[in-house]
């Protein structure tokens, strides 16, 4: 095998696989582990998840999350609170990240949204999704859909009052 060959080779492997190129930078951010929630058939809204280690002096914020049309109509930031023994889900204007802290997004947690999925994504599919900060301005990163559901929470449904304004 020719060298060029090789490069390139060894270049796919690593852009194909998530656990070897997991990790994307920001000025002083590191984000890792973007992944998106299993997908039934005809649901139309999927959470994502992702976490982001501020390593810089100053605090950032993350303010929106933006995809392509064809993988969802629009983003929004939501958090998950118990009150009164109801789980209630809220879209929120940014996230805080602090100086030396992290921000981790996960299934029943804060959580990313795509709204409006014209298509179910499958499984193994990566898709390209566009975080906003405060200050380290927008980056563009792969999420990997997940194969299975990501939820704990038997009855947590996506669908469910989201993108209804």
């Amino acid at each position: 095998m020719t060298l060029p060959r090789l490069s390139a080779l060894i270049v796919t492997v690593f852009l194909a696989n998530p656990a070897v190129c997991a990790e994307t930078k920001a000025g002083s951010l590191e984000i890792e582990g973007a992944r998106v929630g299993f997908m039934r058939p005809g649901q139309t809204n999927a959470a994502a998840f992702i976490e982001v280690e501020n390593r810089g002096p100053q605090a950032d914020r993350l303010t929106g999350i933006s995809f392509p049309k064809e993988v969802a109509q629009r983003g929004e930031l939501h958090t998950m609170k118990h009150e009164n023994g109801v789980m209630s889900m809220r879209e929120v204007q940014a996230f805080d990240i602090p100086s030396g802290g992290k921000l981790v997004l996960r299934p029943g947690s804060d959580h990313l949204m795509l709204i409006g999925v014209p298509k179910t994504l499958q499984p193994g599919q990566k898709i390209p999704m566009t975080l906003r900060f405060e200050r380290a301005g927008e980056v563009t990163v792969s999420a990997t859909v997940m194969d299975r559901p990501s939820h704990g929470s038997p009855g947590h449904d996506h669908n469910k009052d989201h993108g209804k304004r």
